[in-house]
């Protein structure tokens, strides 16, 4: 039996820990300020809700220039400033005495979430990892939810008790340690800075005769393909149903008739479920391929818009809780998957920038416009139709558009 060399596990542990303080307790915890800050600054929530405007502004122009970037500092220097930053967005907020200053805390925040978050983090594993890639990428993005689950309940307990200027220096300074330490002693930019072959489990690899091709399509000659517009509808397709579930989960419950506790613990039923998910999901997309995944969770999902439209009681509103839960594995797996199944692994960096630039520009549009819907409507239940059609006609693309074994097979 062949030895496997700890540092490919080191990495993964690297990872989790960056994805669970510097997104799950960094940027998803931003909603437990609201009310202590609209207080402090004397505006609305709905005011507040300009600086969720500036996360997406920072998260858009982060992802933009993603790619440039890693032309002149390494993937690993990259990972370490976006750590960087999210610390100084929170120092911003520990001081902040003018909006602006929330504003600009906010994109700080935003971007990190690119260059330390999701976008980076699928690029290191994709270097270190082959043929189990979507299975560490599923295990380490369920970090971030494992960290909004742990750490929410201490946050809220130290605002209230310190005050939420002071929780904001603690939390800079977790993300200090646990994303720009840490991932400066312990992240490599690539196996081949310790002498290793991209982790797989075939024999070929680990006896050391060299890493997989790096084949691949540039994104400026895979954009002029058929498949390149598929898979840009499919990431609209997959924002905008992840906007309007993050947005308004709780929002179509209370319309329902559900009390605003039930509401409340059905967004702790999604969570749980979104962590498994995403945990299980790359295991069945390394064994099964993704378009298995992409079918079950689009599955689960319109059930989820049918179901709470005929089922009344509590369990309909917890079932449609935890069917949503299912749609964020998309937000992880879909961009990085799918690019190397279409377009190789070569040019991964540019096909990872644009897939989030195109999500934090659905988002900037998003926002609005289902709100815009809804007053039109005057219910969910249009949009929710509308959903279900969405959903139909990706999972409709999703089938030619994949081979089931998900290999890039050249141009």
């Amino acid at each position: 039996m062949k030895r496997t060399s700890v540092w490919y596990w080191i990495t993964a542990v690297s990872l989790f820990l960056i994805m669970m303080f510097n997104c799950g307790v960094g940027y998803y915890s931003i909603s437990l300020f609201v009310t202590s800050m609209t207080k402090t600054f004397g505006i609305s929530s709905g005011d507040f809700a300009i600086v969720y405007i500036f996360y997406g502004v920072g998260s858009a122009m982060a992802a933009a220039g993603l790619n440039k970037l890693l032309k002149y500092i390494p993937l690993k220097g990259l990972v370490v400033f976006g750590g960087l930053m999210s610390a100084a967005g929170y120092m911003i907020f520990s001081r902040a005495n003018e909006l602006k200053f929330l504003f600009a805390g906010g994109m700080l925040v935003g971007a990190s979430t690119v260059f330390a978050g999701t976008a980076a983090v699928q690029l290191v594993i994709a270097r270190w990892f082959s043929d189990c890639r979507s299975r560490v990428t599923g295990l380490v993005a369920s970090a971030s939810g494992i960290g909004t689950a742990l750490g929410s309940p201490l946050i809220g307990r130290m605002i209230r008790s310190w005050g939420w200027r002071e929780t904001c220096v603690v939390i800079g300074v977790l993300i200090v340690i646990f994303v720009c330490v840490q991932g400066a002693f312990l992240l490599k930019n690539d196996p081949g800075c310790m002498n290793l072959p991209p982790y797989t489990r075939s024999e070929t690899l680990q006896d050391g005769r060299g890493p997989e091709p790096q084949s691949g399509i540039p994104l400026k000659e895979g954009a002029k393909t058929a498949r390149f517009l598929l898979f840009a509808v499919g990431m609209v397709v997959i924002a905008v149903i992840y906007q309007m579930i993050t947005l308004y989960q709780s929002t179509i419950l209370i319309e329902k008739g559900f009390s605003e506790d039930l509401a409340a613990a059905c967004l702790s039923i999604f969570a749980v479920v979104d962590m498994f998910s995403k945990a299980s999901a790359g295991i069945i997309a390394d064994r099964r391929g993704f378009r298995l995944v992409a079918l079950y969770c689009t599955a689960a999902t319109a059930s989820a818009f049918v179901w709470i439209r005929v089922v009344s009681g509590a369990m309909g509103a917890v079932l449609f809780s935890a069917l949503l839960g299912f749609w964020p594995t998309m937000c992880v797996l879909y961009g990085v998957t799918v690019s190397i199944s279409l377009f190789g692994k070569q040019y991964l960096s540019e096909y990872i920038g644009f897939t989030q630039t195109l999500m934090c520009c659905c988002s900037l549009v998003g926002m609005p416009a289902i709100r815009q819907l809804y007053n039109a409507a005057g219910s969910f239940d249009v949009i929710m139709n509308i959903a279900i059609a969405l959903l139909v006609a990706f999972a409709a693309g999703m089938v030619p558009l994949l081979r089931r074994d998900g290999l890039f097979q050249g141009e």
